[in-house]
């Protein structure tokens, strides 16, 4: 009788404990964050833990055995992250210039300007901006704004900027349906990464790959997930994607996306992240990339005046027919700040269960890192006025085989761009792309610019923040102070 109620206490609390798993975030969290997450490394941890446990008592020989598997984990646990670098690694096609060259890309409006104007472009509606993504299929930005609330019930509206390559961008409003509640971090019956859990408890969706689009009026949210292969040593690989309808609360998983299908990335920017992480074991081993660090390359920048600090690197950017992806520059990471290398990642397609179609490029002619490219900018085009305004380098991205173009202005608006070429060679470009000059003959048109000749660039004042009037207020006073005297 005794055993028997031992044996229904026994169910009943297992029933207890696993009542959690009837949610389907939870599930999905122990299953594939713990369980398939964890691997090999993890089941010897509790399998050797559990052995010192019951050990404890009189068996030291089943405390001893724990003792040696728990300690086997932690080799386990480095050679298991080492193999899986080494498999998103081994997914990258190595080319050099003379099988394939970098290819030409699209020009873009900087991100860092879209996501200030963002902020100004969304005035009038009640919430947070969240994150703004560039969507290279239709040269486009996008910006979330989440609602305010104690449970974080969803998105207020998607905002659509359309930005020129230079002057104020004007956004689109694309509102969400007051019932449309669900958003990556929202809570209980308004989290979007519950209701993917509910699709597949496989699939991971983080709040980073997150962006929106409008289609007719109405909001989608698009969130590129991907799911844990190979137990032994896991690592992510695309699955698809979720698209959340912010006017019908309706849910779609697609596992394959075509070329040209969605207008924004269909692979998450993480997992380019986790390629370009990959990288680092290039040409090496596990001693020399994470102990010598004198193998692989990084993404990095490794100066802290570098003008792409804010975005360094997977630039989302059109290329070929229909396609876009992440480009990546990459420099040694042993000692060069010269940028040799440069990965692909088409976005623009993805096949669920596919690793990622990633090129890596070796450039012809290595660049100079991006801190001393912006300080030969300055020097080249040093007669312009707007630098003592706070003009400044904003951007720095490929455009092609031995071609890169940086832009330069104020925070909210680009004032020129300049073309940089392979044999260190520039040329500034107006906002319509007309050639100004290049830096061969900078040095010519310096002196007539600075005896007063009026030039197409004029500055209008009226385009000025208080700070940067102020700055060219200041500057025009120093300035004549130094004149005066020498008249």
């Amino acid at each position: 009788m005794k055993r028997a109620l031992s044996l229904i206490f026994g169910i009943i609390v297992l029933a207890i404990l696993a009542l959690p798993l009837l949610d389907p975030l939870t599930r999905a969290r122990l299953f594939t964050g713990i369980i398939l997450g964890g691997g090999l490394k993890l089941a010897l941890a509790v399998v050797g833990i559990l052995l010192i446990l019951i050990g404890l008592g009189t068996k030291k020989w089943l405390l001893k055995l724990g003792v040696v598997i728990a300690l086997l984990a932690i080799p386990v646990a480095f050679a298991s992250h080492w193999s899986s670098q080494v498999a998103l690694r081994e997914s990258v096609k190595e080319v050099s210039p003379e099988e394939e060259l970098l290819p030409q890309t699209g020009l873009r409006a900087p991100y860092l300007v879209a996501e200030r104007q963002a902020s100004s472009n969304s005035s009038g509606t009640v919430g947070d901006i969240s994150g703004t993504t560039y969507l290279a299929g239709d040269n486009s930005y996008s910006t979330l704004v989440e609602r305010r609330g104690i449970f974080r019930p969803g998105y207020e509206t998607a905002l659509v900027q359309k930005l020129a390559l230079t002057g104020q961008a004007k956004g689109e409003r694309c509102d969400f349906d007051p019932e449309a509640n669900k958003r990556i971090d929202g809570i209980f019956g308004n989290s979007l990464t519950r209701a993917i859990a509910s699709i597949d408890s496989g699939l991971i969706a983080k709040k980073d790959d997150v962006w929106a689009y409008c289609e007719a009026g109405s909001p989608q949210i698009v969130v590129p997930v991907t799911k844990l292969t190979n137990w032994l040593a896991p690592y992510d690989v695309p699955a698809g994607v979720v698209i959340y309808d912010g006017k019908t609360n309706a849910l779609e998983y697609k596992k394959d996306v075509a070329t040209g299908e969605l207008p924004g990335p269909a692979i998450s920017i993480s997992q380019s992240r986790r390629v370009n992480k990959s990288l680092e074991t290039l040409n090496g081993n596990w001693w020399t990339t994470k102990i010598l660090k004198s193998t692989g390359i990084t993404d990095e920048p490794k100066d802290e005046d570098d003008t792409n600090l804010g975005s360094h690197s997977n630039f989302s950017l059109s290329y070929g027919e229909q396609h876009y992806g992440f480009f990546s520059p990459f420099t040694s990471r042993a000692s060069s700040r010269t940028i040799d290398q440069v990965a692909v990642l088409d976005s623009s397609q993805v096949s669920a269960g596919s690793n990622a179609n990633v090129t890596l490029h070796t450039l012809k002619t290595p660049r100079q890192s991006n801190a001393a490219t912006a300080d030969k900018i300055k020097a080249d085009y040093s007669s312009l006025s707007d630098w003592a305004t706070g003009m400044t380098v904003m951007e720095i991205v490929p455009g092609g085989e031995g071609v890169w173009h940086a832009s330069i202005g104020q925070k909210q608006n680009v004032n020129y761009r300049v073309q940089l070429n392979a044999d260190g060679s520039s040329c500034l470009l107006s906002a319509a792309g007309e050639k100004l000059r290049c830096s061969s003959d900078a040095g010519q048109n310096s002196g007539s610019e600075q005896e007063g000749k009026q030039s197409g660039d004029l500055l209008d004042p009226s385009t000025l923040s208080n700070d940067e009037l102020k700055s060219l207020h200041e500057a025009i006073v120093k300035e004549l102070h130094r004149r005066i005297p020498a008249q």
